[in-house]
C-alpha cells in the first residue's frame, strides 16, 4: 500500500496522472529499445553503466531536498547516439536509482522516474526538431555523423534549458499541492540556481561527442576519470556546503528555541497557555498568506505570538494575576509592557520585523489604543491582524472572574470592535475563514483552552458580552481524553505555580489588612489556602490560654459543619499533638482528628498537614488541611503552608492584640464588667433597638452602701476584692442577655430590657437580699460586708438620652439609700457599730 497521508487530495490526482503518463512512455521507450543493433546495444550498455554509477552518487543541493547528479551529459549523449527512447530510458533509470538513494518513501520513487520520462521525451524531441531546423540534420538518432560543434551546440542548449524547466516545474507543481504552498517559492528556493549543472551538461556532451568522432570511444573512456574527479570536487563540495548549512540551521533552531522556550517562561509568569500561542500563531501566519504578507512579515507575526509580551517582565505580578477589574493606575501600569518589550528587542537584530508587533499590538483602529494613539493604516499591517487573533483567542480562555466564551461570543464580539477596536478587513477575512482555522486547530490537537493573560482583551468589549461571570468554569472541563493533543511541557506548569504561588500569598498578606476580626481572617486564610494547596477539608483551630484548649473557628470543604465549633486539648488526635509540641505534624493519621465522628468509609481522610500559629512563643492556634487522597502532600506543601502560617501568626496575634486593646478600652480592669464608654454603646444599642420595634427597656442604678468603711478599716486591697465579688453576685442576678457595667467608683449600671414595674422591683429585691448575703471573709476572723442601694428608670416613660434616665434612676437610688439610713439610725440601739463589735465585724444593715 503506497502511503500518501501528507498529499491533499490535488495532489494526489495530479501524483497519478504523473505517474501513468510516466509509465505508459516509458513502456513506450523500452519496445523501441528492443530494435537495436548489437553495436547500438552495446553503446547502450556502456551509457547506461555510466547513467547507473553517476546516479548512485547523488550530490544533495544545500538547504533544499533536490539533488543533482552528473547522468544529465549521458543521458543527453544517449539522445545523440541512440535516439528518444534510448535518452528516456536512460533517464527514467536515473532518477529512479537518484531517488533510492535520497528517500525511503514509494511515491517520490514512481514520481521521480516518471518526472524524467516526460521531460527526457520533450527535450529530447525538440532537440532533433531545432537539429533538423537550425543545423539541416533530419537523421534520428544521428550516431556519428559528423556534426560539427556548432551544429550541436544550439540544439543541446534547448535541451538542456526544456530539461531544466519541465523538470523543476513538475515537481515544483507536486510540492505546492501537498504543502498549499506557491509554485513559483518552491522553484525558487529548491530549483532556481541549478540551470547551470543543466547548461553545463550540454556543454560536456558536446565535447565528449566531439572528442569520440576525432579520437575514438577510447579517448572518451580515458576521460572518465577526469569527469569523476571533477564531479567527485562538485561532491565534496556541496557535502561541505551541507555540513555548514545543517550547522547554521542547528544554530538557527537552538537560537529560536532559546527564545521560543524563554517567551513561553515569560508568558507563564502571568498564566498564559501554550496552546494560546500556538493557536494565535497558525491563526496570524494564515491571515498573512491570505493577506499577500511578505515572508518576513509572516515569519514576524509567528515569533510576535511568542514575544508581544516579553515587556510584562516590567510588570508586578499582582497586577498581571488580579482577578478582578485594574484600577486605572494599575492599567496605567499594564500598558508600559508595550513599551519595554519593544525596547527590548530593538536591541536584538532579527530577520524579520517583530519590534512593530510588539509596539502596536494594543492600537485601535479609531486612534484609541495605545502606546502611540495610531489609527486606521497607521497601524503596521501585522500589529492590526495580531490585534484580532489575540484578542479572539484570549477572551475565550477562562479568567478567574468570568468564564471564557465559546466560538460565537468571541467572534459576535469581533464584530461589535470592528471599525473601532479592530481592522474591519482584517475582521472580516478572519471570521470567513475561521471555520478552516478552527479545524486545523483540532487536527493539531490545539483546541485546549485553558487560562491566560488578562490584558489582550479590550475591556469594553468584554463587559459588553455579558461574559463577566465570578463563577468561572474550566472550558476544557469534561472532554474526552484525545491522544493527538498538545501537552504543554511539565516547566511550564511549575512556573505557573510558582506565580500563582507569589500572587496568593501577596493576596493573603494584603486581604489579611481589609479586616482586624480574627473570624474574618480565618475565613480570608481558608480561602486563600485553597488556592496554592489541594484539600478535601481546611480548618483553623485558635487556642484558648485560659480555657487550655483550641476551637475551630473557620472551616471549609468535605465534614465543615462536623468540625465547625469542635474543641480539641492539648494531646488529643493530630491537632492535639501540635499544641502540645508546637510543631508541624504531617505523615500522621488525619481520622485521628475524626475520631469524635462516624466517617463512612469512603470519606476516611488519608493525608495531612497540620502547622501551629505561633507568634513570639505565644501558641495562637493551629492551621490543618486535610486530604481523601494518600500521600496528598509533598514537602513543596509543607514548605509553602509554612510561609502562609507565618503570615498567618503575625495577622493573628495583630488581631488579638487589637481585641485586647478594645477589649481593655471598654472594660473594667478590676471587675472585667463593661466600663462607662461601654455603656453609652450598649445605651445607643438598646435604644435604636427599643426605637425599631416600639419597645422599652429599663435602666438600673446600684450603688454600695458602707463601702467606704470597708476601704477605711481593711485597706484598698480588700475593698478591691469585695467589687469583684459583688459584680459576681450582680451578674448571677442578671439575665444572660442583661447588661451589668461598672460606672465608677462603688457604683453599677444595667440595661434590662422588656420587665415591667414589678419586675423591676422583684429584681431590685433579689439584688438587695444576694448582696446582704455576701461575706468577705478577712484573716485571722473578721468578715467584711456592704449593702447595696437600687434605683431605676423606664425608657420613654423617665427619658429617652441616658444622662436623663441616670438622673431618674440616680434620684431613685438616692430615695432607697436615705431609707436604709434611717432603718439603720433606728435599730443602732440594738446594735454595736461597726467598730465596737467583739467580732470586728463591719455590719450594713440590708432591706429583708
Amino acid at each position: 500500500m503506497i502511503e500518501m497521508s501528507d498529499y491533499s487530495r490535488a495532489a494526489k490526482v495530479y501524483w497519478f496522472a504523473l505517474v501513468a503518463a510516466g509509465a505508459l512512455i516509458t513502456a513506450w521507450a523500452l519496445s523501441q529499445c528492443l530494435s537495436f543493433t548489437p553495436v547500438q546495444g552495446l553503446q547502450f550498455l556502456a551509457l547506461m553503466s555510466f547513467v547507473v554509477l553517476s546516479s548512485s552518487l547523488p550530490i544533495r543541493i544545500p538547504n533544499t531536498s533536490a539533488s543533482i547528479t552528473a547522468d544529465d551529459a549521458f543521458i543527453f549523449l544517449g539522445a545523440i547516439l541512440l535516439g528518444v527512447p534510448a535518452a528516456l530510458v536512460l533517464g527514467a533509470t536515473g532518477a529512479l536509482i537518484s531517488s533510492l538513494r535520497t528517500s525511503r518513501r514509494a511515491v517520490s520513487w514512481m514520481a521521480s522516474s516518471a518526472t524524467m520520462s516526460l521531460t527526457v521525451l520533450v527535450s529530447a524531441t525538440a532537440f532533433y526538431f531545432l537539429l533538423n531546423s537550425y543545423a539541416g540534420v533530419a537523421r534520428q538518432p544521428v550516431g556519428m555523423s559528423r556534426l560539427t560543434f556548432e551544429q550541436l551546440l544550439v540544439p543541446l542548449v534547448v535541451m538542456a534549458l526544456l530539461q531544466y524547466l519541465f523538470n523543476g516545474m513538475i515537481i515544483a507543481t507536486l510540492n505546492a499541492l501537498k504543502g498549499h504552498n506557491s509554485i513559483w517559492k518552491f522553484w525558487r528556493d529548491g530549483y532556481l540556481w541549478t540551470s547551470c549543472t543543466f547548461f553545463a551538461a550540454a556543454i560536456v556532451t558536446a565535447l565528449l561527442y566531439q572528442a569520440m568522432q576525432n579520437f575514438g570511444l577510447i579517448y572518451v573512456l580515458l576521460s572518465v576519470p577526469v569527469i569523476g574527479a571533477t564531479f567527485a570536487t562538485y561532491k565534496i563540495y556541496f557535502e561541505r556546503m551541507n555540513e555548514k548549512s545543517r550547522e547554521t540551521a542547528e544554530l538557527a533552531r537552538l537560537h529560536l528555541a532559546t527564545v521560543e522556550a524563554l517567551a513561553t517562561a515569560i508568558d507563564a509568569k502571568d498564566q498564559t497557555t501554550h496552546c494560546h500561542v500556538r493557536r494565535v500563531q497558525l491563526y496570524a501566519a494564515r491571515l498573512g498568506e491570505m493577506l499577500k504578507l511578505s515572508h518576513n512579515e509572516i515569519e514576524a507575526l509567528r515569533a510576535g505570538a511568542m514575544l508581544h509580551d516579553i515587556g510584562k517582565l516590567a510588570v508586578p505580578d499582582h497586577i498581571l494575576n488580579k482577578p478582578g477589574k485594574l484600577t486605572t493606575a494599575e492599567f496605567e501600569r499594564m500598558k508600559v509592557h508595550t513599551i519595554v518589550g519593544a525596547s527590548i528587542l530593538e536591541r536584538i537584530d532579527f530577520p524579520y520585523p517583530v519590534v512593530p508587533i510588539v509596539r502596536s499590538h494594543h492600537e485601535r483602529w479609531d486612534g484609541l489604543g495605545y502606546p502611540d494613539s495610531l489609527r486606521g493604516e497607521e497601524i503596521p499591517w501585522t500589529a492590526r491582524i495580531f490585534a484580532v487573533v489575540d484578542c479572539f483567542d484570549s477572551v475565550r480562555e477562562d479568567r478567574p472572574y468570568r468564564r471564557g466564551m465559546t466560538c460565537e461570543e468571541a467572534s459576535a464580539m469581533l464584530l461589535r470592535g470592528a471599525g473601532t477596536h479592530f481592522d474591519p478587513k482584517v475582521v472580516e477575512l478572519f471570521l470567513k475563514h475561521l471555520p478552516e482555522f478552527e479545524a486545523e486547530i483540532t487536527e493539531r490537537g490545539l483546541d485546549q483552552h485553558g487560562f491566560t493573560s488578562r490584558e489582550a482583551e479590550p475591556r469594553a468589549l468584554v463587559e459588553a458580552s455579558g461574559a463577566n461571570n465570578p463563577a468561572a468554569a474550566s472550558a476544557t472541563a469534561g472532554q474526552p481524553f484525545n491522544p493527538k493533543r498538545f501537552t504543554a511541557p511539565a516547566y511550564l506548569e511549575q512556573i505557573k505555580s510558582a506565580h500563582r504561588e507569589v500572587y496568593a500569598l501577596y493576596e493573603i498578606a494584603s486581604t489579611f489588612g481589609a479586616s482586624l476580626e480574627i473570624e474574618d481572617r480565618s475565613q480570608i486564610l481558608v480561602n486563600k489556602v485553597g488556592h496554592m494547596v489541594p484539600f478535601d477539608t481546611c480548618a483553623v483551630y485558635l487556642f484558648n490560654e485560659e480555657k487550655n484548649y483550641a476551637t475551630v473557628t473557620h472551616v471549609s470543604g468535605l465534614n465543615a459543619e462536623l468540625l465547625r465549633g469542635h474543641c480539641v486539648a492539648p494531646g488529643e488526635g493530630v491537632i492535639g499533638f501540635v499544641i502540645a509540641n508546637r510543631r508541624p505534624a504531617t505523615g500522621f493519621d488525619p481520622m485521628l482528628d475524626f475520631a469524635a465522628f462516624k466517617l463512612p468509609e469512603d470519606a476516611a481522610y488519608r493525608s495531612m498537614i497540620a502547622l501551629p500559629l505561633v507568634k513570639d512563643e505565644r501558641l495562637l492556634g493551629v492551621l490543618a488541611v486535610y486530604s481523601l487522597k494518600p500521600e496528598q502532600y509533598t514537602d513543596d506543601h509543607l514548605h509553602l503552608l509554612d510561609t502562609v502560617a507565618r503570615l498567618a501568626s503575625d495577622a493573628f496575634s495583630n488581631s488579638m492584640q487589637h481585641a485586647e486593646a478594645e477589649s481593655n478600652a471598654l472594660t473594667d480592669p478590676l471587675t472585667n464588667l463593661p466600663n462607662a464608654r461601654s455603656l453609652h454603646l450598649r445605651f445607643a444599642e438598646e435604644e435604636a433597638r427599643a426605637r425599631r420595634n416600639g419597645t422599652s427597656f429599663q435602666v438600673v442604678m446600684l450603688d454600695l452602701d458602707e463601702f467606704k468603711s470597708v476601704n477605711d478599716t481593711y485597706g484598698h486591697s480588700i475593698g478591691d476584692q469585695m467589687l469583684r465579688e459583688v459584680a459576681r453576685v450582680l451578674n448571677a442576678q442578671l439575665r444572660e442577655y442583661d447588661f451589668l457595667a461598672r460606672y465608677g467608683g462603688d457604683e453599677f449600671v444595667a440595661l434590662v430590657p422588656d420587665l415591667s414595674p414589678a419586675q423591676v422591683e422583684d429584681l431590685s429585691g433579689r439584688i438587695e437580699m444576694a448582696i446582704s448575703q455576701l461575706s468577705l471573709r478577712v484573716p485571722p476572723d473578721k468578715h467584711a460586708r456592704v449593702g447595696i442601694s437600687v434605683g431605676s428608670a423606664r425608657f420613654g416613660a423617665d427619658g429617652d438620652t441616658l444622662n436623663q434616665l441616670l438622673i431618674a434612676a440616680d434620684q431613685g437610688m438616692y430615695s432607697v439609700k436615705s431609707a436604709h439610713k434611717q432603718h439603720r439610725r433606728r435599730n443602732s440601739g440594738a446594735h454595736r457599730s461597726v467598730a465596737e463589735t467583739p467580732t470586728g465585724e463591719l455590719a450594713s444593715t440590708a432591706i429583708n
